[in-house]
């Protein structure tokens, strides 16, 4: 393997000059703790390893004026970009070729390994990855490994390439961007990833701040709550409460409930089960004792990661297979809104909070163009206020706070088709006790106004059971193949969600920019940004972060306006 080691300055000025015309390099590094040793670049011809530990800061200045106006292309690139940030060096424009592996969908896993021997039937060796780079003097096999990195991610790039832009949609608004420019990637939503890497590199290395204090009482305050109803569950039943075993023989042999079992033959006691039996004192004691515990659960997992008052979260970025992101260590995607407190703005800062308003029935109604639906949007109206009104057969006006409850499970179940005895259950999460009679006479009402819900679904299932599978794209071009009904018509609303959302990040980014306003994303909630600035620039980030929402928006959504709602907190709340 082929390679030059630069140690002196010398080597980075006469590297400058070699590789001042590329427009793009290859990338890699190898770390040390917090630290940077390597730095591997390559072109198409060669491949070149800067070493940080002897160039220093001749090596991180060299660095940030080669790579301002080029782009790189490497494998996991959020973890290489970390490392970079920290030494103040910002690519141009990145292209990830574990990114692309993951929108092809061709393999489960996506290590350079996995996608190496996939694309090209090279195997290549990992043993050194986990060698010693800090020795005073790196070797010849370190090097070596360092250098073929670099050269694997090369002959990856123009096949990843290639076959992300023979399955691209086109939109003229993406092709414009540096990612396009750069690459010669035209795949609207591999545009989107690939920009986005970086988003996801500065989200991670912002992470949010949270109140040490509140956390430590409401730690303290579930903690008592629970015992104090775990207790009084035990006087009154004589078993635990949280040993599913011991509550599956009182419900069902000693009070009568009758509940299904288990595969493994063991009663059924999950919470969708006991919420058919709520109007039993047990079960509304037993599931009280579960949320309890599950908040307290989230707590202690919130507490378990804070570091010098905030937690930095990991986020995959495409974390399911409709793009949608997940978050770990902590997850902080599916915080409850009576936890959300906790976290806050840093010292003299403030949280810009906006989220898209009914987003999912607005992409719900274009991507099955459901003409009555989308006008109903186009109007401005409130859409569950609506569908109570044709569902009741009354004005929109006279619609009670419960009608509209009934009409919110209504359209975020139906759009889905869930059955009439899936509506009765769902409707209960919101509150709403509805037969399974009331709940078919609602759904075919339903689909008799908002017909084009129904042909969308029966030709799903026409789909799912002549071919085995649903194949599809999101409104951007995202493709998608379900297995499932519940997953078919899942994915694109879903997955198209997502890429607004993503859209809407890189858009806020170009925003901030242009106005030279340091403003940060510190976490992103499927529909939702939060945003952390200066408390005095607070009015400006928030018409700059719903500018860029709605702009994404008409990039997606050709027909339907979508609508901002805005806070601005301390804390991570939506009251003012």
């Amino acid at each position: 393997m082929r390679y030059s080691y630069i140690t002196s300055r010398d080597g980075l000025r006469s590297l400058k000059e070699r590789l001042k015309d590329e427009s793009y390099l290859f990338l890699d590094t190898e770390t040390v703790s917090e630290k940077i040793r390597l730095v591997q670049l390559g072109n198409n011809e060669d491949v070149f390893i800067v070493d940080l530990f002897e160039t220093g800061s001749y090596g991180v200045d060299f660095l940030k004026d080669l790579l301002v106006d080029k782009g790189i292309v490497g494998h996991n690139l959020k973890y290489d970009l970390k490392f970079l940030y920290r030494y103040g060096i910002e690519p141009y424009a990145v292209f990830d070729t574990m990114i692309a592996s993951q929108l092809l969908g061709e393999l489960d896993r996506h290590s350079l390994q996995k996608v190496a021997m996939h694309y090209l039937g090279e195997v290549l060796d990992k043993s050194l990855q986990m060698s010693n780079w800090g020795r005073a003097v790196l070797s010849k096999e370190q090097l070596e490994y360092a250098a073929l990195d670099v050269k694997m991610v090369r002959d990856l790039y123009s096949i990843l390439l290639d076959k992300l832009n023979s399955t691209a949609h086109q939109e003229e608004t993406l092709l414009k961007t540096r990612t396009s420019r750069v690459f010669g990637l035209k795949n609207p939503v591999a545009i989107i990833e690939m920009a986005f890497v970086q988003e996801v590199a500065k989200l991670e290395l912002n992470g949010i701040g949270v109140d040490i204090k509140e956390l430590e009482d409401l730690i303290r305050e579930y903690k008592k709550n629970l015992n104090k109803k775990v207790m009084e569950f035990m006087m009154h039943y004589r078993i635990d409460p949280l040993s599913p075993k011991q509550l599956g023989e009182l419900l069902s042999k000693r009070l009568g409930l009758d509940l299904p079992k288990t595969e493994k033959g063991n009663i059924s006691t999950d919470d969708k089960i006991l919420s058919q039996f709520i109007h039993h004192k047990p079960v509304q004691m037993i599931l009280e004792i579960r949320m309890t515990k599950k908040l307290l659960d989230k707590l202690d997992e919130i507490r378990s990661f804070v570091k010098d008052g905030s937690v930095y979260p990991e986020f995959k970025q495409i974390g399911a297979i409709t793009g949608r992101m997940s978050s770990l260590n902590p997850n902080v995607q599916n915080i409850p809104r009576d936890l959300r407190g906790v976290f806050k703005a840093r010292e003299g800062k403030v949280l810009v909070i906006s989220d898209f308003s009914q987003i999912e029935l607005r992409i719900a109604s274009e991507y099955v163009g459901d003409e009555r639906m989308i006008k109903a949007f186009r109007e401005g109206k409130d859409l569950h206020r609506y569908t109570a009104s044709v569902l009741l057969g009354k004005k929109e006006e006279d619609i009670s706070k419960e009608e509209r409850q009934l009409a919110k499970a209504v359209n975020f179940g139906l759009i889905y088709g869930i059955s009439a005895r899936g509506l009765s259950d769902y409707a209960k999460s919101y509150g709403i006790d509805l037969s399974v009679d009331d709940a078919q006479k609602i759904r075919d009402r339903f689909f008799e106004y908002f017909r084009s819900f129904k042909e969308w679904h029966e030709r799903v299932k026409r789909e799912l059971k002549q071919l085995g599978g649903s194949r599809g794209y999101t409104l951007l071009g995202r493709s998608y193949v379900a297995h499932t009904f519940p997953d078919a018509v899942n994915y694109p609303i879903q997955g198209t969600g997502a890429d607004l959302l993503k859209l809407s990040v890189l858009m806020f980014d170009a925003e901030i920019k242009r106005e030279k306003i340091e403003a940060h994303v510190v976490n992103l909630v499927h529909d939702e940004i939060v945003v952390e600035c200066q408390m005095e620039k607070a009015q400006l980030v928030r018409d700059l972060l719903e500018r860029a929402m709605k702009h994404a928006g008409r990039v997606v959504l050709k027909q339907v306006p979508v609508e901002v709602e805005s806070t601005i907190n301390e804390r991570w709340l939506k009251e003012g």
